[in-house]
């Protein structure tokens, strides 16, 4: 009888069934499998034991990440293609386990049950159809049902980590914005956490700036992490084995996260606070298409397929799956990171596409959703990328690779070289059409 074995540990779950945080229940195999769930979840469970009954679990937008690999008659799984790699697992032969899948392992039998997950029920977005309003009715509705989704979330995570220091990271836009006053609301301990990159000149980030104004505002006390370029570049290879990914993009973001998350990790062993946790405001930009492309140095960066905003919204979220740019770099500082979005991603989802063209979309929303508790001046202010952190290209994370060479080629062979890959072709086929190489054990079968 074959064997499943976990290597190193998995990163922390927040997922949202039924209105409340889920737990380990879900993946027992003699649990029945959830209708329904949201959040970052990726769970391994076993029955009985001597049974050789398992469970492995992952949610439907593939946030969390779970990898296997059949090596020796064993089926060894990993949080991270990387680990798989050191326990002695070619790379080609390490798949995805595929968004939204439950799949029951019978290692006796040699048999895999399997269970696709739904996303969500969506209510209000049935609800507002129904009572025959336009667009505008619709997203109002939605607007609401997304606060109270928000509201129940932060009140389960209060109860969960209660007691624990939390720790918000502030870009000074309007989805950490929204985050920072949530947190406030919920918690009695919590920082504010401010990236900016250290220049001679003495030059502050606008980010910087409007963080440090916004937390004063709210009556937090911030958390400043500045790093040189150098010490911004440390970070690249554990980006590259703990995000998961090589394309500019989402290394760039890597870096910032990676950068503070060690901020954060000092601070926690510095004063002894013990538990801890970290949000982030990240996928509104996917669910609402709040992306475009930047050029520094006579070349565009970050460019989107030339598709209506449905389609690129599509493309945005299936891309999810293949970066771990938020998550893994908190993760490996040990930190346990909540992307309290996600716990609503049905309802952003069901936002019409007719919304998703609006060019003020994000500021309506944002709008609706937290009103006058978002000061104007946030508001206000124009789209900045993280990478960029400020109006001038050449002030950012994203120069600062691009001057000193980083570019997709030398972060794809980099990838290799960590992952100990021998034909660099075979990146091709790890990330393909925004999907890891997925599939499924016991099964022949593998989808893309």
């Amino acid at each position: 009888m074959p064997d499943l074995r976990l290597i190193g540990r998995l990163d922390h779950n927040f997922g949202w069934c039924d209105g409340r945080f889920a737990d380990g229940t879900p993946c027992d195999p003699t649990a029945p499998v959830p209708s329904t769930l949201l959040g970052t979840v990726a769970w391994v469970g076993a029955g009985p034991e001597g049974e050789g009954r398992h469970r492995l679990l992952r949610d439907p937008l593939g946030l969390n990440k779970l990898f296997w690999s059949a090596a020796n008659g064993s089926i060894l799984v990993a949080a991270r293609p990387g680990r798989l790699v050191d326990a002695g697992c070619p790379f080609e032969s390490i798949r995805a386990l595929p968004p939204g899948t439950v799949v029951d392992l019978d290692m006796q039998r040699e048999r895999a049950r399997v269970t696709r997950l739904a996303l969500g029920d969506t209510p209000a977005a049935s609800v507002a159809r129904g009572g025959g309003g336009g667009a505008a009715e619709l997203v109002g509705g939605l607007a609401g049902e997304i606060r109270a989704r928000l509201d129940r979330f932060f009140a389960a995570l209060a109860r969960a980590y209660h007691g624990t220091h939390v720790f918000v990271c502030l870009s000074g836009g309007l989805d950490s914005a929204g985050i920072a006053v949530l947190a406030r609301a919920h918690f009695p301990k919590v920082v504010a956490v401010s990236f900016d990159l250290w220049r001679s000149n003495g030059h502050v980030s606008e980010d910087r700036r409007t963080a440090e104004r916004l937390a004063q505002d709210l009556d937090l006390p911030l958390l400043r992490v500045t790093v040189a370029p150098d010490d911004l570049l440390k970070a690249l290879d554990t980006v590259l084995v703990e995000a998961i990914d090589w394309r500019d993009f989402n290394v760039h973001t890597a870096l910032i996260n990676a950068c503070l998350a060690r901020g954060v990790a000092a601070v926690c062993a510095d004063h002894a606070l013990g538990r801890a946790l970290v949000l982030t405001g990240d996928l509104p930009n996917e669910f609402l298409v709040d992306y475009a492309a930047e050029t520094y140095g006579g070349r565009t960066y970050y460019r989107l397929p030339r598709l209506p905003r449905d389609g690129q919204r599509g493309m945005l979220v299936r891309g999810l799956e293949t970066s771990h740019r938020e998550i893994g770099p908190f993760e490996a500082s040990g930190l346990p990171v909540a992307l309290p979005y996600a716990a609503a991603a049905d309802l952003f989802l069901a936002l019409p596409p007719e919304f998703l063209e609006v060019p003020d979309r994000k500021d309506r929303l944002s709008r609706l959703v937290f009103g006058t508790e978002i000061p104007p001046y946030v508001y206000a202010r124009g789209k900045t990328r993280a990478q960029l952190g400020d109006a001038d290209p050449g002030m950012g994370v994203l120069a600062i690779c691009a001057d000193r060479g980083l570019d997709n080629q030398c972060l794809r062979r980099r990838f290799a070289e960590l992952h100990g890959v021998r034909e660099i072709g075979a990146l091709d086929r790890f990330i393909r059409g925004g999907r890891y190489r997925s599939g499924i054990p016991l099964l022949e079968e593998e989808s893309v």
